[in-house]
């Protein structure tokens, strides 16, 4: 008898996942968006015989990257979103309709990060939509990295400082999950 409960509990915990659903803002920019929880991956960032880890959700859609942490409250530490591609990029992301600010690692195609950049909100302010995607956009010349990417792996600002990655160690890091099926 209690052998069921137990498996219950044990498929309940492995679904949870450790994580809260996360909180979005309340504003009629972020009305349109979808507020569902993503699939969630451990993330190994390793660097000499350290291994930090962090749960990432995972934004492997189109969609689910075109929407990313937009209108988030939060992020809290420890957790981030990792962003998955079929091929190489050379382009940067934007912080349009993001209001948390953010440290980015971009990931090259073995899983060596290319370049961490730290990205804060581009607040809409009294801008109607044109005028704030152009403010945003061109924020986002800024945050370009320096090399070719696959992947991105974005976590609350000051996160990697306040676990001792510092620029030169991020760059000599190993990135790693498992599980992930890219839908292009």
């Amino acid at each position: 008898m209690l052998f069921v409960p137990f498996v219950a509990m044990i498929v309940l915990a492995a679904c949870f996942n450790g994580s809260s659903a996360p909180a979005f803002i309340k504003s009629s920019d972020c009305t349109n968006l979808d507020h569902g929880a993503l699939p969630i991956t451990d993330v190994a960032l390793s660097a000499d015989a350290r291994v930090v880890t962090v749960q990432a959700e995972v934004a492997n859609s189109s969609s689910e990257r075109a929407q990313g942490l937009m209108c988030r409250e939060s992020i809290p530490a420890g957790t981030g979103m990792l962003f998955t591609y079929a091929s190489d990029r050379t382009s940067g992301f934007w912080m349009y309709n993001t209001y948390v600010p953010i440290d980015i690692l971009y990931i090259g195609s073995s899983g060596d990060v290319v370049d961490m950049i730290s990205m804060s909100p581009c607040p809409r302010g009294s801008a109607n939509d044109d005028e704030w995607k152009l403010k945003c956009a061109t924020e986002a010349s800024e945050y370009v990295p320096t090399g070719t990417w696959r992947y991105t792996l974005e976590l609350p600002s000051g996160w990697l400082a306040e676990n001792g990655i510092t620029d030169s160690i991020a760059r000599s890091m190993s990135i790693s999950w498992s599980g992930i099926q890219i839908d292009g």
